[in-house]
């Protein structure tokens, strides 16, 4: 896997870096094919919470936007931290999961992230608005603007110019209009072909999980459209994570022919209470 991003720490498994500087970083992801030198395209997956709640066993809707991601082998995926308490994780053994990820790929995990503790004024007591706040509010009543940056973010070709790079991402905020909390990211580089299958820890039992699916390699022994036939929990995927990951608008072959895949077209999220076809965390 590779390193790369100047300005980024690089986080313990090599092919990850943590974005933390501002200045730099904004100047630098201007141009992503500069920032990553050596690398594929950038596409966007942001971290969000929307209410209400697409399924009553949740409180509100976790989710990563989009939820299923086409890329090419080499390819970067940069994830920006809208909402905070969120991380990036692969099922694999050596977390305790069996793997969904192709064989031979080494486990990885962001931090736990949220918005970057520069940003936050070091007098300030309670979070930034969440659920219920204005600011929450806003972005739940205007997803449709995120859910647009993401959707044309995580195009395969140019249209990542606006929405891969922190300049827009970061500077521009869309949760706070240039002022308030600003969004961490974390960036993974994909270099083996094959399936991946990804979680948010704290909020995987309410349906927050993710597939991408790396070049055109779309067979995958783990794949099944029926959440019971999944290994229980713990080495399978816990509460609605189940039902997300079998749904069928994620079947790797359509996640291949549509490039991507939004939270709002799984057909879990159009119906009023899927079963969650599996115990709660």
């Amino acid at each position: 896997m590779k390193v790369f991003g100047a300005g980024a720490a690089i986080s313990v498994l090599g092919g990850s870096t943590v974005a933390q500087e501002d200045d730099e970083m904004d100047d630098e992801e201007s141009s992503d094919d500069e920032a990553m030198d050596g690398t594929g395209t950038v596409h966007t997956v942001e971290t969000l919470i929307r209410a209400p709640p697409t399924n009553p066993n949740r409180p509100v809707d976790f989710f990563f936007q989009p939820t299923g991601l086409h890329i090419e082998p080499g390819d970067v995926v940069k994830f920006v931290f809208r909402t905070p308490d969120h991380n990036v994780v692969a099922y694999h053994p050596a977390f305790g999961m069996r793997r969904r990820v192709p064989i031979g790929v080494t486990a990885f995990s962001s931090p736990l992230l949220g918005w970057r503790p520069e940003s936050i004024p070091g007098d300030q007591i309670e979070p930034p608005a969440e659920m219920g706040g204005e600011e929450e509010d806003s972005d739940a009543d205007g997803s449709d603007d995120e859910d647009d940056d993401a959707e044309d973010g995580t195009s395969d070709d140019e249209t990542d110019d606006g929405s891969n790079g922190t300049d827009d991402d970061d500077d521009d905020g869309d949760d706070s209009d240039g002022e308030g909390p600003v969004p961490d990211t974390w960036l993974h580089a994909f270099e083996t072909p094959g399936v991946y299958d990804l979680l948010c820890s704290p909020h995987e039992g309410y349906g927050m999980a993710m597939r991408v699916v790396v070049g055109d390699v779309t067979e995958t022994e783990f794949e099944t459209s029926n959440p019971a036939n999944l290994p229980e929990p713990r080495a399978g995927p816990v509460g609605l994570a189940r039902v997300t990951l079998t749904d069928p608008a994620l079947e790797p072959s359509n996640i291949v022919s549509e490039g991507t895949v939004l939270w709002e077209t799984l057909e879990s999220n159009q119906q009023s209470g899927p079963d969650d076809g599996g115990e709660e965390s």
